[in-house]
């Protein structure tokens, strides 16, 4: 399984909960259809679990939906789930229900920021496909029309998340191509633990690349710092993204900045960088009042999404 159908397959473990949520997952998917509701055929996919809960929600709204399973004409190793309506009256009632067609995106499903991140992930899923982090940093969405990339972005950017632009074979891509704004936006869809493996492969790159220039080190040594250099920048980044890092004061701050800006640093690189040096293991205890700080605002739901 690839690298992309791994983050599918852990977005698609957490349900969303809420009608309004599952809603604005279903209208990305159906707005950005390239044949419905001309044609009965919504969207393949070879993600069983998001066949069954974009037919689910089609139920809801009393639509009649069919999910048909076929081998990959490339792969037959490949299992393809296909989602259609047969029934033109429904695809009709479904259009105007969601003013589907090349009209400019309907807010009215959007309004609310859980719902904005629903739409991005249902994006993601249909839509979107990613490279392995071992051989490039790179994320994207088919948004078909200048008029969609336009608005998509709008909305990405009102969760965050500054796509880039572009064109190929007649249409318009958004794409990520900085590993920071890929992993902020597979924890925003749901896949925190994809993020973090990402992470994990930049770290290991950063690591043996500065490696390679000073000396060899043991791979136990290289796989601690690079768990543990991964783990501390989730945590400043979380704490970042929630509270702010003014929250941890001058002194953590300083040590925070300084590991997002210089992730392959060791504790005693860090120390010495310091405005005011300080020995390694008072940066390790600096770095590990900060992992406990994040701690505590997880536990206390800083920062969830509503």
């Amino acid at each position: 399984m690839s690298f992309c159908q791994d983050v599918k397959q852990e977005v698609m473990k957490t349900p969303l909960r809420e009608f309004h949520c599952r809603n604005a997952m279903v209208y990305a998917i159906l707005k950005l259809s390239k044949t419905f509701p001309q044609e009965p055929v919504v969207f393949s996919t070879e993600n069983k679990a998001l066949a069954e809960e974009a037919a689910s929600m089609l139920a809801e709204l009393g639509a009649i939906v069919d999910i048909r399973r076929d081998l990959h004409r490339l792969r037959a190793d490949t299992e393809v789930y296909t989602v259609s309506i047969e029934h033109e009256n429904t695809r009709a009632l479904l259009r105007d229900y969601y003013h589907l067609g090349r009209s400019p995106l309907d807010w009215g499903f959007l309004e609310q920021d859980c719902c904005r991140v629903a739409f991005l992930r249902g994006l993601f899923l249909a839509y979107g496909s990613m490279a392995s982090p071992e051989k490039e940093y790179h994320l994207e969405i088919n948004a078909l029309t200048p008029l969609f990339a336009e608005e998509l972005y709008k909305v990405a950017e009102s969760c965050g998340i500054r796509f880039k632009v572009a064109r190929r074979k007649g249409s318009e891509l958004l794409y990520l191509k900085e590993s920071e704004q890929i992993e902020d936006f597979l924890t925003l869809i749901g896949a925190p633990v994809s993020s973090m493996r990402l992470m994990e492969v930049k770290v290991m790159k950063t690591v043996r690349n500065h490696v390679n220039r000073t000396t060899n080190c043991e791979t136990a040594n290289l796989n601690k710092t690079v768990s543990a250099a991964a783990s501390q920048v989730q945590d400043i980044r979380f704490i970042r993204d929630t509270v702010g890092l003014s929250y941890l004061g001058p002194e953590l701050q300083e040590v925070a900045e300084l590991r997002l800006k210089n992730e392959e640093m060791s504790l005693r690189e860090l120390a010495a960088n310091l405005s005011q040096p300080i020995s390694r293991s008072g940066v390790n205890h600096r770095l590990r009042r900060i992992s406990e700080i994040a701690e505590k605002l997880r536990e206390q739901g800083t920062g969830a999404p509503g």
